[in-house]
C-alpha cells in the first residue's frame, strides 16, 4: 500500500473529528464525545496550539479498510517526533477488551505498565473538575 505521512492542517479538522467519533463508537463511548471540528480548529491551529497531529494520506485508488502498515508507520513517526523533541517515552491508553490493539502494542515492544508497575490512568472531569478548580 502506498501512503504518505504529513503534518495535520486546519483543513483536516472535519476528518479528525469524524475519526474521533468513529473511535468513540468502536470503544462504545459515543456519549463521551463533545468535541467538534471547530474546537479542533481553535485548539490545534491557533497561535498557541494545544496539540499537533499527523495524517496518513492514501491515494484514492488504493483506499481500503485494511490499512496495511499505516498504524505502524504513524506510531514510528510519533516516536521519531518524540525523540527529536527530547521525549524518552510514549504512553498509550487501551481498553482492556481491545485485544488487537494490545497485541499490536506488545508486538512493538510496549510494556503494560498497569500490570508491571501498578499505574492506573486517572481522569477528573465534569463536576469533579469544576470542584478541583475552586481555590
Amino acid at each position: 500500500m502506498d501512503f504518505s505521512i504529513r503534518a495535520a492542517n486546519v483543513e483536516d479538522c472535519k476528518d479528525i473529528a469524524r475519526m474521533i467519533t468513529e473511535l468513540a463508537a468502536f470503544e462504545k463511548l459515543s456519549d463521551q464525545v463533545t468535541i467538534t471540528h471547530r474546537d479542533l480548529e481553535q485548539d490545534g491551529f491557533s497561535k498557541n496550539p494545544f496539540f499537533h497531529g499527523i495524517i496518513a494520506e492514501v491515494p484514492e485508488q488504493q483506499k481500503s479498510k485494511d490499512g496495511k502498515g499505516i498504524g505502524k508507520a504513524l506510531m514510528s513517526k510519533v516516536a521519531q517526533l518524540g525523540l527529536a523533541a527530547g521525549c524518552n517515552q510514549l504512553n498509550f491508553t487501551v481498553l482492556d477488551w481491545n485485544k488487537s490493539s494490545l497485541d499490536f502494542y506488545y508486538s512493538q515492544g510496549c510494556l503494560n505498565i498497569t500490570t508491571k508497575y501498578g499505574y492506573h490512568c486517572m481522569r477528573c472531569e465534569g463536576e469533579a473538575l469544576e470542584h478541583l478548580a475552586q481555590p
